[in-house]
């Protein structure tokens, strides 16, 4: 069982087995967090990455990181909208 989040699915804590861990709510809950801010700094430098290998890099990757971009932007005004 996953849970839906803007870079992808993220394993729900009942999917993982904890057996011998000593984490507490709080610390797996940080684990398991997609932060969008963060998200969204670090996917404002994969352009300039690209870049590097001009028309070699099949646009597919380009349409991925549109869509990426796209779901991040979504997820951080869904949270503005929640306050």
């Amino acid at each position: 069982e996953a849970v839906d989040t803007p870079v992808g699915r993220v394993p729900s804590v009942d999917a993982l087995d904890l057996s011998g861990l000593t984490l507490s709510d709080a610390d797996l809950s940080t684990l398991l967090t997609v932060d969008a801010d963060v998200w969204a700094e670090e996917a404002a430098l994969i352009p300039d990455f690209y870049a590097t290998f001009g028309d070699r890099l099949p646009k597919a990757l380009w349409d991925q990181h549109a869509a990426l971009t796209a779901r991040i932007e979504d997820s951080r005004a869904a949270a503005i909208a929640a306050e």
